[in-house]
């Protein structure tokens, strides 16, 4: 590895990033020790204290677990850099031509080592927390199996994408970026298109819902404005006791996907309500935002990409032997990663906005205390965090917190 001002821009990004999160999770870690013993005041009469111990104590295991693992991450990423990429890099060299071949084969060795690498803290996650907590329910096999479609899936997919830009790199150098940029925001837009009839059914099993509960949820689309091409069950139960509903899909291809815990754990109104939030984000242009502020990140990205793409410093700084397309685009996304941590908070603002807006959508279109009660059914499944820092929830929290949420549905103001 050749230190230079890549690796310098990557060192202090990568000691911003991790270390903010640390001391965010700490300071996280004792707020809970102070609120095992006591219900919050918005939950009174609603949970009970076993509840919020329980609470407390997967939210905090989650934590510390999480803190364990990111330490290892860092880990991982500097054996990479000062050792790892090189090795891959010789090995790819030395078993393949130059061009695309050669980059496919870096990249999926490089695939296979992260994934081995993350496989024990998925299965820890779990098969220890997950379960001890009473959330997972999906056996070694399934969890097995899950893990193999995942990398079948990556391998064929990203393998054909991968595949598509290394070509556009080296057929246009000067301008592959925006080339580039457009292919995969192309694959972008067909993969959410194929995604609830082509990828969601390998891992889950739907169920189409018929009867009273779809005709109630297609009367509250269309007063809504919603294109709706379905409504479906998914047997989350099969893997979690976790509760949660989303809409997925492009147009021709919407559908509301509730999970059969949903559907078990709340009043029918509650579960109209639930599904107006999702419908809100929807008919208040928030999903059409959100892709068009993603699509715009990503060119900006690839814009930047294209600026440094042949500065050979950019790839020795990443413990590359070698420049190639491949060793650029790697050591650009390693950077870029993590010095764009404070963009990806930006976007967690953005969705808890969204939030807040979707819940007051939802309060007008099925009723505020049935959006209320659902979601303190849900704080309730999911043993939702009882409170947060406040410099913690600002950071990570993509939703608000349930106080904030249940001011806002019940027209108060928004707590500090």
């Amino acid at each position: 590895m050749e230190w230079n001002a890549y690796t310098s821009i990557f060192a202090a990004a990568l000691a911003a990033h991790r270390g903010t999160e640390l001391a965010l999770d700490v300071a996280q870690l004792r707020y809970l020790a102070r609120r095992r013993d006591r219900v919050p005041a918005h939950l009174v009469g609603k949970v009970d204290l076993e509840t919020v111990r329980r609470a407390v104590a997967y939210n905090a295991e989650k934590i510390r677990f999480g803190m364990f693992a990111r330490c290892v991450d860092c880990a991982v990423l500097c054996l990479f850099v000062a050792f790892g990429f090189a090795a891959l890099d010789r090995a790819a060299a030395a078993l393949t031509p130059p061009g695309v071949l050669r980059g496919l084969a870096f990249f999926g060795w490089l695939g296979l080592a992260l994934f081995a690498v993350g496989l024990p803290f998925e299965a820890w996650a779990a098969f220890s927390i997950e379960a001890r907590h009473g959330f997972n329910r999906q056996g070694p096999a399934g969890f097995a199996a899950d893990r193999l479609k995942e990398l079948a899936l990556g391998a064929v997919v990203g393998g054909a994408l991968l595949a598509a830009v290394l070509c556009l790199a080296g057929a246009l150098p000067g301008a592959f970026w925006i080339v580039g940029f457009a292919c995969v925001a192309v694959f972008q837009l067909l993969a959410a298109w194929i995604f609830p009839v082509a990828i969601l059914p390998l891992f889950n099993r739907l169920t189409k819902v018929e009867g009273e509960l779809a005709s109630e949820i297609g009367s509250l689309a269309r007063r809504v404005g919603f294109p709706l091409g379905g409504v479906v069950s998914m047997d989350g139960s099969r893997r979690s006791t976790h509760v949660n509903a989303f809409i997925v899909g492009l147009v021709g291809a919407r559908r509301i996907v509730l999970y059969d815990t949903l559907v078990d754990k709340v009043s029918r109104p509650e579960l109209l309500a639930v599904v107006a939030h999702e419908l809100g984000h929807f008919t208040l242009g928030h999903i059409r935002r959100r892709l068009a502020i993603g699509l715009a990140a990503m060119l900006g990205a690839f814009a930047a990409l294209g600026a440094v793409y042949a500065d050979p410093d950019l790839a020795a700084g990443m413990g590359f032997f070698a420049w190639s397309p491949h060793a650029a685009i790697a050591a650009f996304a390693l950077v870029a990663a993590e010095a764009s941590f404070p963009l990806a908070w930006l976007g967690r603002v953005a969705s808890r906005r969204h939030e807040l807006a979707a819940d007051r959508f939802a309060a007008l279109a099925a009723g505020g205390e049935e959006l209320a009660g659902a979601l303190v059914v849900l704080h309730k499944q999911n043993l939702s965090s009882p409170g947060s820092a406040k410099a913690y929830r600002a950071y990570h929290n993509t939703h608000p917190a349930l106080k904030e949420r249940l001011a806002a549905i019940r027209g108060g103001s928004s707590p500090g």
